[in-house]
């Protein structure tokens, strides 16, 4: 894998990681948000719901006192005794002046008539489920009504308690109206700066007893919301939803509380527009700190890569350089000083097996000549075809083709006996011949040929590289000396190689 590959997934990686880390953060603060918002919420629906049942706690006192303050006897309709239902009138005058928020207060006989009361009496009550359930339960002894319409019109709630006896007698009860809840909802708000947007106070029907901020026209109908009625079903306490207001069609978190024994429900809520404005606030901070971060990681990116440019374009510049110290500008085979490294280096290694190691020294008969009749121009050329043919005749990896210097030319053959030796020599000077380059000036021939010295040694102490070199020079100064355009392989006699692999 390539460096701009590596750091192209280390930069996705690096961004991946910031953006989990932020997107960790960011749910967790929501989180935190949202269990806070919960907290305060579930505080204040339990505020309300231990005022409104500390006010029915209060006026169940009050009806205590009654029942115990008026014989069962007096519960008759017509009263039979008009001093005593006056008196008992008064009682319940003062009983309810000291409970102001109360609408009404009152007695029923056994039979649910209304028998005393601060307005009309007579009135028969048995049909209403604030009689017909407590008749219809001896164990129960007090019971507060869902909100109903009085006989009167009015939306009302009712708490009554049984007068004392194994069997039902009749009951004391006072009434509220609806004014009753909204006056919390009232208080509350008045207490201080609390962290809600609309505070709901239901009976376990769902009507709508009060609201803050008030819907008049809302007070005293159903409203109806899925979740919260599945909730009212079962025997939970206290539930958190997020869902969208029926009443407004906002979206809130809300906290919906059971008031205990009470069949009343309140509902306390915030918009998420306000209590996710801190989190939003932040969620805008970390992705403006994540494009920050994205942004520097990509600028910090492509420098890299232009920085990697600039290196591969000096290594290729290096590259070059190395190669041209190393190479003939003119024929592109190796120089002198990279034919002395390859020998030293194929001689040390070639020397711990004992092995064989060729020369091939080649030098191209009467090039002088040739120089001074066709030209410079004509010459460099010639050294170029002559080039190309000896790597033609050099075939393996391992063999290094160089100029040695004018016309001279060597070949190492690292690894390869006498014979083989020879056998790239005669390649070579085929492949020379086959070129036909025409030399008038040649005493040998009508074309251009060549000269070849080859030697082979056995790397072992007892011979150098410098040696070798040597020795095959030596048989081009004698292939030289026996007529040139011939192969010598031996320090007694020169060898010509019209024929593979035989003497010339």
């Amino acid at each position: 894998m390539n460096q701009r590959r590596i750091s192209l997934l280390a930069c996705i990686v690096f961004c991946l990681l910031i953006s989990s880390l932020a997107a960790y953060d960011l749910k967790h603060s929501y989180r935190q948000l949202e269990q806070n918002t919960e907290e305060q919420l579930a505080g204040i629906s339990l505020l309300l719901s231990e005022w409104v049942h500390g006010a029915f706690t209060t006026s169940d006192y009050i009806l205590r006192d009654i029942i115990y303050s008026v014989p069962v006897a007096a519960l008759q309709y017509p009263a039979p005794d008009p001093d005593q239902q006056a008196a008992i009138t008064r009682l319940l005058r003062d009983k309810r002046n000291t409970f102001a928020k109360a609408n009404g207060i009152g007695l029923n006989d056994r039979h649910c008539r209304i028998t005393h009361t601060l307005g009309p009496i007579g009135f028969d009550a048995s049909d209403r489920d604030w009689c017909r359930i407590p008749r219809q339960n001896p164990a129960m002894e007090t019971y507060v009504s869902n909100m109903f319409i009085s006989h009167q019109g009015v939306p009302t709630v009712i708490q009554v308690r049984k007068f004392p006896g194994p069997e039902f007698s009749g009951m004391a009860g006072m009434s509220f109206s609806l004014d009753f809840f909204s006056h919390w909802l009232d208080d509350l708000d008045d207490q201080g700066d609390y962290p809600f947007d609309t505070i709901t106070i239901l009976d376990m029907n769902m009507t709508l007893l009060a609201r803050k901020p008030a819907i008049v026209d809302k007070i005293g109908t159903e409203i109806y919301e899925p979740q919260v009625a599945a909730f009212l079903r079962t025997e939970g306490l206290v539930k958190t939803f997020h869902l969208v207001s029926p009443i407004d069609g906002e979206s809130r978190l809300f906290n919906v509380r059971k008031m205990d024994t009470l069949p009343f429900v309140a509902i306390v809520g915030r918009s998420d527009h306000q209590w996710q404005k801190p989190w939003l606030q932040r969620l805008t901070v970390s992705l403006a700190a994540l494009l920050i971060l994205w942004t520097l990681t990509l600028v910090a990116l492509r420098s890299y890569w232009a920085r990697l440019d600039n290196l591969a374009e000096l290594e290729k510049i290096r590259d070059e350089l190395q190669i041209l110290s190393i190479t003939d500008a003119l024929t592109g085979l190796a120089n002198r000083r990279q034919l002395d490294t390859t020998l030293d280096n194929e001689y040390r290694r070639l020397r711990r097996t004992h092995a064989p190691l060729s020369a091939i020294m080649i030098d191209i008969d009467f090039f002088k000549s040739f120089n001074d009749h066709y030209g410079h121009t004509e010459g460099d050329r010639c050294l170029q075809s002559v080039a190309k043919a000896i790597i033609g005749g050099v075939r393996r990896p391992s063999d290094l083709a160089s100029r040695y210097g004018g016309e001279e030319f060597c070949c190492i053959l690292p690894d390869c006996d006498a014979a083989a030796a020879r056998q790239v020599a005669h390649n070579i000077r085929k492949n020379i011949e086959r070129l036909q380059i025409p030399h008038e000036q040649s005493l040998v021939a009508d074309h251009l040929t060549a000269s070849f010295g080859v030697a082979t040694i056995r790397c072992d102490d007892t011979t150098g590289p410098r040696q070798l070199i040597k020795m095959a020079d030596d048989r081009l100064y004698r292939a030289k000396e026996h007529g040139r355009n011939q192969i010598c392989d031996s320090d007694t006699a020169a060898t010509d190689t019209e024929q593979p692999g035989s003497p010339a």
